[in-house]
C-alpha cells in the first residue's frame, strides 16, 4: 500500500478511537443529575469522580507517551481503551460513592490516559504538510462523541433505565476503540515525511543539530507556558460539558431539550476542528488560533448573560468552534517547538496540564453550585481564563533562543 494510503487509513482508525472512547465520557454531564436523584449525592462529589479520572490519567500519560516512542502505539491503545470501555460500564452496577470513584475515577482514569496523546502523537509522525487537517479529522471524533452521546444517553436511559444505558455505552465504545486500535502503527522508513525547519523550534534545536531531548524539553519555558494554556482550555471545555445539561434545567429545559445543548456544543466543535485544521495549513495557526480565543470569550459571556433556549444553544455551538480551534492549534505547534524526537513523553506532560485543568475546573464548579446554588461565579470567569489562555499561547510558541533569554532575566 502507498504511504499516502496507509497515512489516512491511520487517520480513519484513530478517529474511530477517538470517537468510541469520548462517547461514554461525554455522557457523563447527562448521567450526573440522574445518580444524583438516584442516589442524593451532590453534584460536586459526581463530579470529583470525572476529576480523578482526569488527574490519574494525566499522571499515567507520561509514562504511556515514554513508552510509545521507545515501542509505538498500537498495543498501549488497545488496552487502554478497552478498559476505559469497562470501566464505564462498571457504573451499571454501583450502589455507592466510592465504587463510582473505583470504576470511573481509577480504572477510567488508567483506561483514558493514553488515546488522545496517542493518536495526536501518531499522526504528527505521519503527517506534516496536511497535518492540521489529519489532526482535526482524528480529533474530531471526540466532539462527534460530545455531540450523539447526548441525545444517545438520554434516550437509553428512557428505554432501560440508566444502569443498562451506561453498561451498553461503555461495553460497546470499549470493544470498537480497541478493535481499531489494532491497525495503528508509526510509519515506517520512507513512510515518514521529510521534517521542516519551523521558525519556533530555531535556536538551540538548531544549534545543536536535532530535535530536543525530554530533559532539554523540560527546561525550556515555552513548555510550560502551552501546559499551562492547555491546563486552562480543558479545564473550560469540561467544565462546560459537564456541567451545562445541569445548567439548563436549571433554567426549566427539561433532560431532553438540555441535552440537546451537549449536540449543539458537539456540532460547532466539528465544524470548528475541520475548519482550523484545514485553514491553518493555508494560513498558519497564529490567525487561526487568534480568532479562537475570541469566539471562546464571546461565546462565555453569553452563556453567562443571556439566559433563553436560543442563546443557550447558540452559544454552546459557539463556544465549541473556539474550543476545538484552539485546542487543535496547540497540539499542531507542539512539533514544531520541540521536534519529534520525544515527543510521546512531551505530550504526555502536556496532557497532564489539560487533564489537570479538566478535572479542577468541572469539580471547582460543582461545589461552587453546591455552596452558591448558582454557576454565575464559575461561568463568570471563565472568559478571563479564555483570555489568559491566548497569552499563553503566544508565549510558548515564542523562538527558542528569545525565550530562553527572557527566562533567565
Amino acid at each position: 500500500m502507498r504511504p499516502a494510503a496507509r497515512r489516512w487509513l491511520i487517520v480513519a482508525a484513530l478517529f474511530v478511537v477517538t470517537y468510541g472512547t469520548a462517547t461514554p465520557l461525554a455522557a457523563y454531564g447527562v448521567f450526573l443529575p440522574v445518580l444524583a436523584d438516584a442516589f442524593g449525592w451532590s453534584r460536586g462529589a459526581i463530579a470529583s469522580a470525572l476529576s480523578l479520572n482526569l488527574l490519574l490519567g494525566g499522571a499515567a500519560g507520561f509514562g504511556i507517551g515514554a513508552l510509545a516512542d521507545r515501542h509505538g502505539p498500537r498495543l498501549l491503545l488497545a488496552a487502554t481503551v478497552g478498559l476505559a470501555g469497562l470501566a464505564f460500564a462498571l457504573v451499571g452496577v454501583v450502589d455507592s460513592l466510592w465504587q463510582l470513584y473505583l470504576f470511573v475515577g481509577v480504572l477510567g482514569g488508567l483506561g483514558m490516559s493514553g488515546f488522545y496523546l496517542l493518536a495526536a502523537a501518531t499522526i504528527t509522525r505521519w503527517f506534516d504538510r496536511h497535518r492540521g487537517l489529519a489532526l482535526a479529522l482524528v480529533l474530531v471524533g471526540f466532539n462527534l462523541g460530545y455531540m450523539t452521546a447526548g441525545p444517545l444517553a438520554a434516550w437509553l436511559v428512557t428505554a432501560l433505565g440508566w444502569r443498562r444505558a451506561y453498561g451498553l455505552l461503555g461495553a460497546g465504545a470499549g470493544t470498537v476503540s480497541a478493535l481499531a486500535a489494532l491497525s495503528v502503527r508509526l510509519p515506517r522508513p520512507g513512510e515518514a515525511p521529510p521534517p521542516r525547519a519551523t521558525p519556533a523550534r530555531g535556536g538551540e534545536a538548531g544549534a545543536r543539530g536535532g530535535d530536543p531531548t525530554l530533559a532539554r524539553a523540560l527546561a525550556d519555558p515555552r513548555l510550560w507556558c502551552l501546559c499551562a494554556c492547555w491546563l486552562l482550555l480543558g479545564g473550560l471545555g469540561l467544565m462546560v460539558s459537564v456541567h451545562v445539561v445541569p445548567l439548563a434545567r436549571d433554567r426549566g429545559i427539561d433532560l431532553a431539550g438540555a441535552s440537546l445543548a451537549l449536540t449543539a456544543y458537539g456540532v460547532g466543535a466539528v465544524s470548528g476542528r475541520l475548519t482550523a485544521g484545514a485553514v491553518s495549513d493555508r494560513l498558519g495557526t497564529r490567525a487561526t488560533v487568534r480568532a479562537a480565543f475570541v469566539l471562546e470569550a464571546l461565546a462565555l459571556l453569553v452563556l453567562l448573560w443571556v439566559p433563553s433556549r436560543p442563546a443557550l444553544l447558540a452559544s454552546l455551538a459557539l463556544f465549541g468552534i473556539g474550543f476545538a480551534a484552539s485546542d487543535t492549534m496547540v497540539v499542531k505547534v507542539i512539533p514544531d517547538v520541540f521536534g519529534l524526537r520525544a515527543l510521546g513523553a512531551i505530550m504526555g506532560v502536556l496532557t497532564l496540564g489539560w487533564r489537570a485543568g479538566a478535572a479542577l475546573f468541572p469539580a471547582a464548579a460543582g461545589f461552587l453550585y453546591d455552596l452558591t446554588g448558582s454557576y454565575a461565579l464559575p461561568f463568570g470567569a471563565a472568559p478571563l481564563a479564555v483570555l489568559a489562555g491566548w497569552g499563553l499561547y503566544a508565549l510558548g510558541t515564542r523562538p527558542a533562543r528569545r525565550a530562553v533569554d527572557e527566562w533567565r532575566r
